[in-house]
């Protein structure tokens, strides 16, 4: 599919900077550049992944700036369309008249992410691969956009497909004994199908289970630090934060409202998240504190149950939220060894930290990185980037499960059902990959994406 307009967009940053890019895509590319350059039509310069410096035009055909042109040809650009991509001097005024010259010799401004969806449209990348560009974009850390260059370049693509093969043929063995129905022609089409639906469920499951660490790694993570009063829940936040983000005082309650700092733990972007000290308070402004601080509680990836070291510890206070919890055990400055001791022999998971000195501190962070679920490496990681893909990879498995059990039966196995939910499965795969996904959907897709994209 090849579509009949002309699409012109403005590839990088806007602002002052040494280069700047612009991005033509659509059958009337070249002719464009033709119109706005000094090139010579006669000698065709602008060949598939050539390089070539011209003198942009303006009004009266009057040089106003040096152009570099790149020219790609259909099929074989990004887009599966003709593309120019013209680099000039990083200055607003010039990037807007020439700009201004490719619409008023026919191309029109490009819609958020119409790069991606034309390359998508005219069948260049699937609609996984069209998700990590956005995701890639949007990366926070080294290791997300190491994990989203992955879907790319087709790590889930692939492995879908390859699941899309398996079922196949597998739909076909069943189908053909649907209509065979001799005894014993497939004597081993049980035991093979159950061995080939254990495999495909296995990876599904795989890919399942690496959603929420992609999430956090693409989204970040929220880790909540609460506790009572004067537990030196600041402190921990400043000290973990590196610099003094929030308030700290010896005086109980001086934290009212959440207080918010950034870190990256093992790749993960994490929001450290100060709340008010948890305790019953006439003070409308203290509860209303408390009131949001069970409220971050509820929508954290981790809670920080904060305990001070130099007070009873009260098992209120420990299992605090019902989200994976750490037990902190803070002003380890203020103990002696015998204290010390006595902690680790009676709150043997719990953190003990310092800090003011520092204490216990990189422990805590390997401890959140683990209850986070977050691997050192995510090499081995089929990734699943975003909530639409997970959905659709639930409904598979449900697919999958439901003939795994249609086939266990022995005796009497209704195939007409087994290929029933076979025929889901693959239709769900299509979907997945953008095949036959509704056009609501991809709007969604792509109206996230950046102009230029």
């Amino acid at each position: 599919m090849i579509l009949s307009d002309t699409i012109v967009a403005v590839a990088t940053p806007h602002g002052f900077g040494g280069i700047s890019v612009l991005k033509i895509s659509g059958p009337d590319s070249k002719k464009i550049i033709w119109s706005i350059s000094s090139a010579n039509k006669n000698k065709n310069p602008f060949k598939h992944k050539t390089v070539t410096l011209v003198k942009l035009l303006g009004e009266g055909n009057v040089p106003f700036e040096d152009g570099v042109i790149t020219f790609f040809k259909k099929p074989y650009s990004h887009t599966g369309e003709d593309i120019v991509e013209i680099s000039c001097h990083g200055n607003p005024s010039i990037v807007n008249r020439v700009f201004s010259l490719c619409c008023d010799y026919g191309a029109r401004a490009a819609e958020p992410g119409e790069f991606t969806k034309r390359a998508f449209l005219n069948g260049k990348i699937d609609l996984i691969q069209a998700e990590a560009v956005a995701s890639l974009i949007h990366s926070k850390t080294h290791e997300s956009a190491s994990l989203n260059f992955k879907m790319l370049h087709g790590k889930l693509s692939k492995t879908m497909k390859d699941v899309k093969k398996s079922l196949i043929n597998l739909l076909v063995k069943i189908e053909f004994e649907l209509d065979i129905s001799e005894d014993d022609f497939q004597p081993s089409l049980l035991v093979d199908s159950l061995s080939a639906l254990r495999i495909i469920q296995n990876t599904l499951e795989s890919a399942l289970g690496s959603y929420n660490s992609v999430r956090m790694l693409n989204d970040g993570a929220n880790v909540v630090i609460c506790g009572p009063p004067n537990a030196g829940k600041s402190t921990l936040l400043n000290c973990m934060a590196g610099f003094n983000r929030a308030i700290t005082s010896p005086q109980p309650g001086t934290t009212r409202d959440t207080v918010k700092a950034s870190i990256s733990i093992g790749g993960v972007p994490v929001t450290l998240v100060d709340t008010a000290g948890l305790r019953v308070s006439k003070n409308k402004i203290e509860q209303e504190g408390v009131t949001r601080a069970k409220k971050e509680m509820s929508n954290s990836d981790c809670v920080l149950a904060v305990t001070p070291a130099n007070e009873p510890i009260n098992d209120k206070y420990i299992n605090i939220s019902d989200n994976p919890s750490v037990h902190v055990i803070s002003k380890a400055d203020l103990c002696d060894k015998k204290k010390l001791s006595y902690f680790k022999k009676h709150f043997p998971s719990a953190c003990i930290v310092s800090a003011k000195t520092s204490f216990g501190v990189p422990l805590l962070l390997k401890t959140i990185q683990t209850h986070l679920g977050v691997s050192s490496s995510f090499s081995p990681l089929i990734p699943v980037v975003t909530g639409r893909q997970n959905t659709i990879l639930k409904k598979m498995v449900l697919c999958i499960k439901n003939s795994t059990n249609l086939l266990s039966v022995g005796v009497g196995v209704h195939f007409e059902l087994v290929s029933f939910e076979l025929r889901d499965a693959l239709e769900q795969i299509d979907i997945l990959l953008g095949k036959t996904t509704a056009d609501d959907i991809l709007d969604s897709v792509f109206s996230d994406f950046c102009v230029g994209k």
